[in-house]
């Protein structure tokens, strides 16, 4: 299998990736899918399931980059297995992670009702800045469900969400929590660039239906930086994940 393959196809430990368009937004790697190789790479090399990611973002990696991944045991247990992952660009650190990996979790009991929404088909595929069909528009069908936009922080959106190639549940998961820019673009139309330095993910439950309802709101804004949440409902209905981001904000 070439390096090339992934998303699309298979992905051996150890091996290299080139970034391919598909996967990346505005001529980079889109951070979704960067947390999305770490994940895959975090179960794949340990051959147990992901539960918890956390992933900096220290430099942007370019369309037809390689990467190259490492996973390195921190402290592996009976049950869980706490891992480090580094992203290498040139030689050159580009992603760092830490990944707690282990048994599937038991019954998700959680707070609150999932939203109500109208189904995927009813909404309209989310607007784009590259265009549809373009970039990480190929491989990510998302829909805008609902949209709530008060002044600053206060914003909200509601998006469905769907990977059109063939992953696990945790790294499909992975992929589609990075839309904490998005919102954050609508909320402040005024900026130049958001940009994420740092991500997490909580993968709850499973299995994941193909499509998943994404809760997205802002925490909190000071200054130039920005923490958001996703929340993810598997099929609109079953919790199977939360994701947050920390994002750097340029005026316009």
């Amino acid at each position: 299998m070439s390096a090339s393959a992934w998303p699309r196809g298979d992905l051996d430990p150890g091996s290299g990736v080139t970034v391919g368009a598909e996967i990346c937004a505005h001529g980079r790697l889109f951070g979704g899918w960067g947390l999305g190789l770490l994940a895959e790479v975090a179960q794949r090399s340990t051959g147990r399931r992901l539960g918890d990611l956390s992933v900096s973002y220290l430099r942007p990696v370019a369309e037809g980059s390689r990467l190259e991944v490492a996973c390195e045991p921190l402290a592996v247990g009976r049950s869980l297995g706490h891992y480090r992952l580094d992203a290498t660009d040139g030689g050159l650190t580009a992603l760092a992670g830490t990944a707690v990996v282990g048994p599937g979790p038991g019954p998700v009991e959680h707070t609150g009702r999932p939203p109500r929404v109208p189904p995927p088909g009813d909404c309209p595929e989310r607007p784009y800045m590259s265009g549809p069909g373009a970039g990480t528009a190929v491989l990510l069908d998302v829909r805008s469900a609902r949209d709530e936009m008060g002044a600053g922080v206060a914003g909200s959106a509601l998006l469905w969400a769907r990977v059109r190639c063939d992953l696990a549940d945790e790294v499909r998961l992975a992929v589609v929590s990075d839309h904490v820019p998005y919102l954050l673009r609508r909320a402040f139309p005024e900026l130049a660039r958001v940009a994420t330095v740092g991500a997490s993910l909580r993968v709850l439950g499973g299995p994941v239906a193909e499509w998943v309802l994404l809760d997205v709101s802002l925490v909190a804004c000071a200054g130039r930086t920005a923490v958001g949440r996703v929340v993810m409902w598997s099929g609109g209905t079953t919790l199977a994940g939360v994701a947050e981001q920390t994002a750097r904000l340029t005026p316009g």
